[in-house]
Formats: structure tokens, sequence, C-alpha cells
């Protein structure tokens, strides 16, 4: 007999145990649904999904590194050819932070068990993943904002370290230390609010999960709109990326910026992984899910610049997530499963979070040099087109180097030191606004 059939005794004489909670959890969750093996499903590793966080870093990496216009000249308005293409590729990149986001709601969910977690040592976890590498960020950029001479305010640091800079609508706030750690403050959100949206959204019969994700993907197309048509608010006057093309700083700020509107998809990734926790999801498997994300990337490249920063592949990421996650449960094919790619996975928060200071730092000092050695006529000029590849391979090569280190001598002894002595889940969380790991719990999560 299984150890999570309804007749078992061990679940009725241990409740907290292992099988027992899963087997409770399985009643409230699943009422009348056919059985679904959760231990064996929240034991393993969800290496495909690690996987996938690697591609979601690329993403925002292939913007950063496209709005650097290495192949046009500085300060010009025309864009050189080299440019032109990576602009094509990654002038959307912002939709890898919209996976992490569902990744996090999905891996949280799918570990989460407060049957045999307290919510404090569930805090206390994240805590120990993501604070450590995000504290050293923060001060390397304090450091660097100092030595050029512009040391950010007491509030600008106060927000900061207290992950709460995306709550206010400033730019010079959310985007003042080290940028892309804005959505770090919408996953510290997150983080607090899991505990009671899960409870909630378990007791959900299966089609009001679905409901929910479809009005989760709905709000992100009407809200923008909406907002850019109700409100026009001049607050911030100056800013550090224009907010034009997307309907102003306002609209800009609550629909990209603001944790409780990004949890829209944290909350479609919670729905998803309890769906496929008790066997109820229905969704392609993934290849026919790799070729929606494909054409779901291309459509997001046509919708106006107030949409594509989520609305394009938001339900095309919660399907790949999904099908990724039911392929790793059952064994079937993944490309996203190998060695390279869950290292790679591992590695993608500390390279999301490093790799703009690294990314200004190579941008300040490279024509310089390249003009210093007669490659370039000045420190202003673009860079030939032959030489923005193999320049951006380098800085992606340098950011791997760098966030290889990070996660070997900061990220894991950190949090093996932080996180709670005692016994924690199978399967340690992963988020990803910040890119978290899905792993074991011998490894960092």
């Amino acid at each position: 007999m299984s150890p999570l059939s309804p007749a078992s005794p061990a679940r009725a004489g241990r409740p907290r145990r292992a099988a027992g909670a899963f087997a409770k959890l399985a009643r409230q969750e699943r009422p009348g649904a056919g059985e679904l093996n959760l231990l064996a499903g929240r034991g393993s590793r969800l290496e495909s999904l690690t996987g996938l966080r690697w591609w979601a870093a690329l993403l925002v990496f292939g913007e950063h590194l496209a709005a650097l216009r290495l192949g046009s000249r500085v300060g010009s308005d025309d864009t050189g050819p080299a440019d032109t293409v990576l602009h094509w590729f990654f002038g959307t990149g912002t939709i890898g932070v919209s996976c992490f986001f569902i990744l996090s709601g999905f891996v949280l969910a799918w570990t989460y068990c407060p049957e045999t977690d307290t919510v404090g040592r569930f805090w206390r976890r994240r805590f120990a993943k993501i604070y450590p590498v995000y504290f050293v960020s923060t001060v390397l950029a304090f450091v660097m904002f100092a030595g050029m001479g512009q040391t950010p305010s007491g509030t600008n640091v106060v927000l900061h370290l207290t992950l709460l800079q995306s709550w206010t609508p400033d730019q010079s706030l959310y985007f003042g230390l080290n940028p892309v750690t804005w959505s770090l403050s919408c996953e510290a959100f997150f983080y607090a609010i899991l505990p009671l949206l899960f409870i909630a959204l378990r007791r959900l019969p299966a089609s009001a999960l679905y409901a929910t994700v479809a009005a989760a993907v709905a709000g992100a197309f009407v809200l923008p709109y909406t907002l850019g048509e109700l409100v026009d608010l001049p607050y911030p006057a100056e800013e550090i990326i224009s907010t034009g093309p997307v309907g102003g700083p306002f609209p800009y700020w609550f629909t990209y910026v603001l944790p409780a509107f990004r949890a829209l998809e944290f909350a479609a990734g919670v729905c998803a992984a309890l769906l496929v926790r008790r066997g109820q999801w229905r969704g392609p498997g993934v290849p026919f899910a790799l070729l929606i994300c494909l054409a779901g990337w291309l459509v997001n490249q046509e919708l106006p610049p107030r949409l594509q920063h989520q609305a394009g592949t938001f339900l095309p990421f919660v399907l790949l997530i999904a099908a990724l996650a039911t392929a790793d449960v059952r064994g079937t094919w993944s490309p996203l499963r190998g060695r390279v790619m869950r290292f790679l996975g591992e590695i993608s928060y500390c390279l999301y979070v490093f790799q703009l200071l690294l990314l200004a730092v190579v941008s300040g000092a490279l024509r310089p040099a390249l003009a210093a050695t007669g490659v370039l006529p000045d420190e202003e000029a673009a860079l030939p087109s032959w030489l923005v590849g193999p320049v951006g391979l380098g800085c992606l090569a340098l950011c791997v180097l760098v966030a290889w280190a990070a996660y070997r001598w900061i990220e894991v002894p950190l949090m093996r030191r932080l996180r709670p002595r005692s016994a924690a889940p199978a399967v340690a969380e992963g988020a990803e606004g910040s890119p978290d790991a899905v792993s074991a719990d011998r490894t960092p999560a």
C-alpha cells in the first residue's frame, strides 16, 4: 500500500512526519482527484527550472548589453548595425524578470508545506539565500558612486538595505544604487505574503486556480493602458530611464516596478504549482511549450512598449514552467536538465545581481582603452561591427566568472551559516525575480 494511500495507518498515526504531512496536504489540495505521488515530486530536484533561470538571466544581460550601444557613437541618434541586431534579440529582455517572478511563485509553492514548517523558518531561509549577495552588491554600488563623487543619500541607502526601494515612484531611489535589485524588493514582498497567499489559493478548486491565472494575465494587458489613460502624474520630474513610451513616470513605476503589481506573476506561478502538485495541470508538453514561448517572444516585440515588460510572454512562461516541472517529476524529456544548464542556473542569481555593475565598469573603460591603442579614432567613437560581438561575449564570460566566484565564496557559505540549523524541507526553495536555485538541500537554495 502506498504511504500516501487514504487508508495508510502511518498517515493517521504520525501526522507530523513527512509522509503524513504530505498526505494531509494532498487531501486538502486535491479532493476527489487521482492519486499523485507528492512525496516523489516534491523530493526530486526541479533541475529544468534551475536551467531555465540561466536563460532568463541571459535575457536581462542581453538587454543591458544592448543598452550600452557599443556599436554606435556616444550621443548619436544613429544606431549601428550591430546594435540593431542586439536590440532585435534583447530589446525586450526585461521579460526575463517576469520569468523570474513566475518561477519564484511556482518553486516556493512547490516546496512550501505549512504543516511541517513555520513562517519564521521560511523567511529565515529566504533571507539567507538572497540577502548576503544582495548586501555585497549594494555596498559595491555605494562605493562606485562615492568614488565618482556621487555619494547616495541616506534615504537611498536605508531603502535599499531594507529592500523597500521599489515602493517609491522615484527613479533616483528604486534605481539609485544597483538598479537591477529593484526586483529583489519585489521578491521580499512576495516572501512576506506567500504564507497567506498559499493558504488562500490552496483552498480553491482547479477551475478557480485556472481563472486566477487568466485574470493575472488579463491584468498585465489591461492595467498599463488603464493607468496611462486615467493617471497623469509628473512625479518624478527627473528620470534615469525615459518613461514616455510607456505612458509616463507613474504608469512605468506602477506596472513595472511596484511589488504589488508584479505579484500578479508571482500569484500565477503559485497557482500553476498547486495545479501540478495536485495532478490537475492540463497544459502542453515541453516541446510545444517551448514553441509557444518563442511565438510569445516574437509577438511581444510587436506590442506597444507599455506591454513589452511582461504581457506577451506572461502566459507562455507559465505554460513552460509548468511543463518543465511536470517533465522533471515524470522523468520525461527536457533540454534544460543537463549538468551545464544546472551549473549556469545555480550561478544565475549572482550573475543577475552583479552584471550591471560589471557592465558599467567595462563600458566606462572600453572606449578609452581602444582609443589609446588606436583601434578607435577617439573615446566616443562606435566600435566596429565585427568587434561588438566578441566584446559582448567577453563581457558575458567576465560576468559568468564573477558570478561563479560570488556563488562559491559568498552565496554558498553565508547561506549555510545563516539558514536554520534544524531539518529543512527536502527541496529548498528558489525564486527568481531574483534568480534563486531550485535544488536539493545539499546545494544552495
